[in-house]
C-alpha cells in the first residue's frame, strides 16, 4: 500500500517525566525521562523524513508507532498512580488534562489550513478541507480516510493536509476507553475488599489491569494481523489494529515497581536492552517501505524497540549509551517541540504542492521545513505551554469544555472558509463555449486495417471544431462556464463502471458489455488508460453490435514488465499474473478487434536482478515489453490498435478550474515526459505490425489543451479522462476504428 494513504502523527502526552500539576509527583524511578524526548524526537524526525520523499527512510512511517508505544507507557504510568494514591480514577480531570495537552495547537492547526484553503485553492479543495478538518475536530479522522481508502484514481492528487490527524484520532479513541477501563478494575477491586473475612489476601488493581491489557492487547494483535493480510488499508487506520500497540506500552509501565533493586547487573541488561531498542526500530525506519504489510505483525519491531527503551530507562537509574544519545539538548528539545512540529509539517507540504499543481523541488521542501519547525517552536511556547499551565487554576477540570469549544469553533471556521471560497468562485452566470454553426470531422481510420461500415445511423460529429473554438475562447481570455460537465465537486468520483469486473481488487471474470446478441467481439486491454474509454466503447460496441470485454487493470501498464507500485518503488507483482491471464483470455475470445491502450512505462522496471530507474534501460525494458505483449495477442484478434496515450496535464483540472475566473488560466501545453512515453508506445506498436490510432487532436490544437470542451471537463485528474468527456468522442473513436 502506499505511503500517501498511510500518514502517521504523534500524539503526546505529558511530557516525559513531567507529572501534570493534578498528578502526584513521580517517583524515583520515572522522574525526568529525558530520554523519552530524544526518542519522541527519533521518531518526529522519521515521520518528517518519509513526508519529505527521503529515498533512504522508506520506513518512517513507524514513527507513529513508537508514539503509539510511548503515549501507553505514559498514560498507564499517570492511571496507575492516581489509582494507588487514592483507590480510584478522576475521569474528568483526566480528560481535562489530555484536552490542555491536545486541543489548542490542533485547533489552531486545523483553522489555519481551512484559511489557507479558502485564500489560495478555490472552493472545490476548500469543501474538501474543512469536511476533513470537521471530521479532524471531532477526533475521527481515521474514519474518515478509513472509508476514502485513497486508490488509484486520486493517486494524482495530493493527500489531503490534514490526513496526518489519522492518528491522533486513534490516540484519543484509546484514551477515551482506556481510563474507563482501569476504573472499572479499581472498582472490583475495592469491592472485593470491602466483602467480609475474605478467604484470601484481596487482589491488587494492578493484576486486574495486567489481565485486562493482556487480553486487549493479544485480541488486538491477532485482529491486526487477520485485517492486515485481508484490507490493508482498512487495518492501517483501525483503532482496533492499532491498540495493541498502545496495550504493549502499557504493559512496560504496568511491569515496573517502585523500589525495585539495582543489581550490578541491572545496568548491563538496560545497555543491551536499549540498544536491541534501538537497533529495532532504525531497521523498521530503513528496511521497512510500501510494500511491508503494515501495521500487522510487522509493526512489532518498532513497538518492541520502543518499549525496550522505555523499560531500559526503567532498570537502570544511571544513564546508558542510548539514554546519552537520546538526552543531547537538540533532541530533547525537537522532543518537546514534536508534537507542533508534527501538526504543522504536513500541512506545509502538502498545502504549497496542491497550488503549485506539481511535486515540490527538494530546496523548496527543505524551506517549508525550516518554517515548519518555526511555527512548531512558536506553537510549544505560545499555545501548548500556557494552556498546559492553566491546569494550575482554581478549576483544573474546567478546560474539558474544550472538547465542544473546539468542534464549535472548526465549524465556525469551516463554514466561513466555504462561504469565502463560494464567494470568491461566484462571478455571474457565464455560458458555455458553442459553435456558431455545423461542421464537419476531418478525421481519418488508423493507420493499418480495413473500415467496417455499420447499417446504425450516427450522429455528426463536432467535437474538432468545439475543441478548436474552446482553446480560441481560453486564449481570449473568456471566463469559465458557470455550469461544467461533470460537476467540479464530482470529480473525484467520475469513474468508469467496470461492474463485478474490478480486475485491481483480485476479480478474475469476464464481463460481458455491448451488445449480447452481437456476432462480433471486441476486447479492451490496458490500465486505467484503457478503462478511461470505456464510455466510449460502451456506445460503440452497442452501436456496431459488438459484444465487449473489458481486460483492464489499474496500475498495470499494458508492457510485460513488472513496474513500480504507483508512486511508490516497490515492485506491482500483480501486474505480470494479470498479464499472464489477460493474455489467456484474449486466446479464448479471439476478439474481430482488440484495442489496446496504457499509460507509459515510468519511474523502475524489476526483475531478478532488483530494480532499475536509468532512462535508458527502463525505456529499453518498456519496449521490449509493449512489443511483447503484441506479440503474445496480436495472432489471436482479427485487428489490433493501440491507441496513444491522450495527453497529461501539468496541473490538476479541478483545482484550477475551482481556483481561476478564466479559461487561459488552465489552457496548458500537453506534459512533455507523457508525451515522450507515448511515442516510444507508438514505435513499438508499429514495429509489432499493430495498427496505431492518435485522439490527441481531440485534447489539444496548435500546441494547447483545455480543461474544458464546451461545458465539459475533459480531464478528472492530471491523466484520466471524465466519463462525460470520453462519452463525446464515441463519434469520432468509432470513425477512426472504421466501425461505421
Amino acid at each position: 500500500m502506499s505511503s500517501e494513504t498511510a500518514l502517521p502523527s504523534p500524539a503526546q502526552d505529558e511530557a516525559a517525566g513531567r507529572p501534570a500539576p493534578a498528578a502526584p509527583a513521580a517517583s524515583s524511578g520515572t522522574a525526568q525521562r529525558t530520554d523519552i524526548q530524544g526518542l519522541r524526537a527519533i521518531a518526529v524526525l522519521a515521520v518528517v523524513a518519509v513526508h519529505v520523499g527521503l529515498s533512504s527512510v522508506t520506513g518512517g512511517f513507524v514513527g507513529v508507532d513508537v508514539f503509539f508505544a510511548i503515549s501507553g507507557f505514559l498514560i498507564t504510568q499517570q492511571l496507575l498512580r492516581q489509582v494507588e494514591r487514592d483507590g480510584t480514577v478522576s475521569l474528568l480531570g483526566f480528560y481535562a488534562r489530555r484536552a490542555r495537552r491536545i486541543l489548542p495547537a490542533a485547533t489552531l492547526v486545523l483553522l489555519a489550513t481551512c484559511g489557507y484553503a479558502a485564500w489560495q485553492l478555490g472552493f472545490l479543495r476548500t469543501r474538501t478541507i474543512v469536511t476533513d478538518a470537521i471530521w479532524s475536530a471531532g477526533f475521527a479522522a481515521n474514519i474518515r480516510f478509513a472509508r476514502l481508502q485513497t486508490d488509484y484514481f486520486a493517486a494524482d492528487l495530493p493527500p489531503s493536509p490534514l490526513q496526518h490527524f489519522w492518528s491522533l484520532a486513534v490516540e484519543e479513541q484509546f484514551y477515551l476507553l482506556w481510563p474507563l477501563v482501569v476504573l472499572v478494575c479499581a472498582l472490583l477491586v475495592r469491592r472485593a475488599r470491602r466483602r467480609p473475612k475474605p478467604a484470601r489476601r484481596p487482589p491488587e488493581a494492578r493484576r486486574w489491569i495486567v489481565a485486562s491489557v493482556i487480553v486487549l492487547t493479544l485480541a488486538s494483535l491477532a485482529w491486526s494481523a487477520h485485517m492486515t493480510s485481508g484490507d490493508p488499508e482498512a487495518a492501517y487506520f483501525s483503532p482496533f489494529t492499532r491498540a495493541w500497540e498502545l496495550g504493549l506500552g502499557a504493559l512496560a509501565a504496568l511491569a515496573i515497581r517502585d523500589g525495585h533493586v539495582q543489581d550490578a547487573t541491572a545496568r548491563w541488561r538496560a545497555q543491551a536492552l536499549s540498544l536491541a531498542g534501538l537497533f529495532l526500530i532504525g531497521c523498521a525506519c530503513l528496511q521497512f517501505n510500501d510494500a511491508t504489510p503494515f501495521p500487522g505483525t510487522p509493526a512489532l519491531v518498532p513497538v518492541l524497540g520502543s518499549v525496550f527503551i522505555l523499560v531500559a530507562g526503567t532498570l537502570w537509574r544511571g544513564p546508558t549509551i542510548v539514554n546519552r544519545l537520546l538526552s543531547v539538548r537538540p533532541l530533547r528539545i525537537l522532543g518537546d517541540w514534536s508534537y507542533s512540529l508534527y501538526l504543522w509539517h504536513f500541512p506545509l507540504l502538502v498545502l504549497p504542492q496542491i497550488q503549485a499543481g506539481h511535486p515540490l523541488a527538494w530546496w523548496v521542501k527543505a524551506l517549508l521545513l525550516v518554517a515548519a519547525l518555526g511555527l512548531a517552536a512558536a506553537s510549544y511556547h505560545v499555545v501548548e505551554q500556557p494552556f498546559r499551565r492553566a491546569g494550575r487554576l482554581r478549576f483544573p477540570r474546567l478546560p474539558v469544555l474544550l472538547y465542544p469549544v473546539t468542534l464549535a469553533l472548526v465549524l465556525g471556521g469551516g463554514w466561513g472558509a466555504n462561504a469565502w471560497a463560494t464567494a470568491a468562485a461566484d462571478d455571474g452566470y457565464h455560458p458555455a463555449i458553442t459553435l456558431a454553426g455545423e461542421s464537419s470531422d476531418p478525421s481519418g481510420t488508423p493507420s493499418s486495417g480495413a473500415p467496417s461500415p455499420s447499417a446504425t445511423p450516427v450522429e455528426p460529429d463536432h467535437t474538432l471544431d468545439l475543441l478548436r473554438a474552446s482553446v480560441t475562447a481560453a486564449e481570449k481570455n473568456q471566463p469559465i462556464p458557470s455550469t461544467l460537465h461533470p460537476k467540479l465537486e464530482d470529480l473525484a468520483s467520475d469513474k468508469e463502471d467496470v461492474g463485478d469486473c474490478d480486475y485491481l481488487a483480485g476479480s478474475r471474470k469476464l464481463c460481458l458489455r455491448g451488445d449480447p446478441d452481437g456476432d462480433k467481439t471486441l476486447v479492451l486491454l490496458g490500465d486505467s488508460h484503457a478503462r478511461h474509454w470505456i464510455p466510449a466503447f460502451d456506445t460503440i460496441a452497442r452501436r456496431a453490435h459488438y459484444k465487449a470485454y473489458y481486460l483492464v487493470m489499474p496500475q498495470c501498464v499494458a508492457s510485460l514488465v513488472t513496474p513500480d507500485v504507483v508512486h511508490g518503488t516497490d515492485p506491482f507483482t500483480d501486474c505480470p499474473a494479470f498479464h499472464t491471464w489477460a493474455v489467456a483470455q484474449v486466446k479464448r475470445l479471439h476478439p474481430d478487434l482488440l484495442v489496446i491502450s496504457s499509460r507509459p512505462v515510468t519511474g523502475g522496471v524489476h526483475d531478478s536482478r532488483g530494480r532499475h530507474t536509468d532512462s535508458a534501460t527502463v525505456s529499453k525494458a518498456a519496449y521490449d515489453g509493449y512489443v511483447g505483449l503484441l506479440h503474445a495477442v496480436t495472432p489471436s484478434a482479427g485487428r489490433t490498435v493501440w491507441i496513444r496515450d491522450v495527453p497529461a496535464l501539468p496541473e490538476d483540472p479541478g483545482t484550477c478550474l475551482s481556483t481561476h475566473h478564466t479559461l487561459k488560466s488552465c489552457l496548458f501545453p500537453p506534459d512533455a515526459g507523457q508525451q515522450a512515453g507515448a511515442d516510444l508506445e507508438m514505435k513499438a506498436a508499429k514495429a509489432a505490425g499493430a495498427a496505431t490510432l492518435d485522439m490527441d487532436d481531440r485534447f489539444c490544437w496548435k500546441g494547447e489543451c483545455p480543461t474544458v470542451v464546451g461545458s465539459t471537463v475533459t480531464h478528472r485528474d492530471v491523466q484520466h479522462m471524465t466519463t462525460a468527456y470520453a462519452a463525446s468522442l464515441a463519434q469520432p473513436l468509432g470513425t477512426r476504428l472504421g466501425l461505421w
